[in-house]
């Protein structure tokens, strides 16, 4: 019998929906752990960008649209540049061990409220 998880990365599309979902998480998160590092308040930010707060909020929390641009631009305000870097997905990797099933959970529960934490690299 297969796992959830073989099950869910069979779908083209969850894979798609997956790895989109992933990187703006990310991203919000990068971004919400340079205004964490600076005791930067959404507001703070939002002035800097010439946006209101509710912009800010809806951009970390994914219901607002994250273009290259606008990460970009967000990362500019807050003294920083990103860095893209591709690679295989993880669920491709060997030895790599990945719950999609959890991960979309995840993502799905974060949904609605800023995170905090940034990943050190």
């Amino acid at each position: 019998m297969k796992t959830r998880h073989a099950t869910l990365m069979e779908d083209p599309e969850f894979r798609k929906l997956l790895a989109v979902e992933a990187l703006v998480a990310e991203a919000s998160e990068v971004i919400a752990g340079l205004m964490a590092q600076q005791s930067l308040s959404k507001a703070d930010l939002a002035r800097r960008l010439n946006k209101s707060r509710a912009w800010v909020t809806q951009l970390l929390s994914g219901k607002a649209n994250m273009t290259v641009s606008t990460l970009a631009e967000v990362a500019h305000a807050l003294g920083a540049e990103v860095k893209l870097q591709a690679q295989a997905p993880s669920w491709k990797m060997p030895g790599g061990s990945f719950d999609a099933g959890r991960m979309l959970g995840a993502i799905q529960r974060s949904r609605g409220r800023s995170r905090m934490a940034i990943r050190r690299q």
